[in-house]
């Protein structure tokens, strides 16, 4: 894939792959992922028939420096990144395929710009920072036990973001979310009725954080939106459930064609 550079207005720069024909599909990763780490067996589903556009967000991955930070309202700031590169990019409107915090930043771009987005798919979502979300995460400290407990996570956080980053990264995210949630828990859920395009979301069946509660409200709030369920799941659907997952993805995304 070719990569791409583009600064955005404060000095930040993102590193977006771009490649193939076809109507454009942009990919946004979630939390302490890239495009290629969370989103490269979707790409694989439709490299022949699409163009591919995966940025890193802002402090991950090849979007660095500077690095990651975890401002309050860093879901808002994603979104009017994804927004400046895509009107960089002058591909039109896409098809906007997220996971996790990916996709809470899907649906903020389309509600702020739904001149840029065609549909949405997004997958490990609820809205909102819950009070589930706040108990569950808490159990990532201390980070001196993530040598036995989550080995492989760190291993992934250091590979794909420098050493230097694995602190910062989970107790920024944490600090920020504790600061959503002590201002209301929103994150996407008050804009999602400004969203006027066709919206899948999916969750798994074993989610945690993102509540059942939480997503059933969050997709009667979204005018155009199919909500599903997927068995066997938990958080990572793409992971846990491939062929299923990508299957779904390719139902919808040709469904579009369809659409007025």
């Amino acid at each position: 894939m070719s990569r791409q550079q583009y600064a955005m207005g404060d000095g930040a720069v993102i590193s977006c792959l771009d490649e193939g024909q076809g109507e454009p599909l942009l990919f946004i990763h979630g939390f302490t992922g890239t495009a290629i780490a969370d989103h490269a067996g979707l790409m694989d589903e439709f490299r022949p028939t699409h163009r591919l556009i995966g940025p890193d967000l802002r402090g991950y991955g090849a979007s660095r420096p500077p690095n990651r930070d975890f401002p309050v309202d860093f879901y808002q700031r994603d979104a009017g990144d994804m927004a400046a590169l895509l009107d960089r990019i002058n591909c039109g409107p896409v098809t906007v395929l997220g996971f996790s915090d990916g996709a809470e930043v899907s649906l903020l771009l389309a509600a702020m710009r739904p001149d840029l987005v065609r549909g949405v798919v997004a997958w490990g979502v609820c809205g909102v920072i819950s009070s589930e979300e706040v108990l569950a995460v808490q159990s990532w400290l201390p980070l001196t036990n993530w040598d036995e407990t989550r080995p492989e996570w760190k291993r992934q956080i250091i590979e794909r973001h420098g050493a230097e980053q694995f602190e910062s990264m989970i107790t920024g995210w944490l600090d920020a979310a504790s600061g959503i949630y002590e201002r209301g828990g929103d994150i996407s859920y008050n804009l999602s009725n400004r969203i006027q395009c066709p919206v899948l979301i999916m969750n798994g069946d074993g989610e945690v954080g993102n509540t059942p509660r939480d997503v059933r409200r969050l997709a009667k709030r979204i005018p155009n939106c199919r909500l599903e369920f997927i068995a066997d799941s938990g958080h990572p659907i793409h992971k846990d459930q491939p062929e299923l997952f990508n299957a779904k993805v390719r139902g919808f995304v040709e469904g579009l064609k369809e659409s007025p």
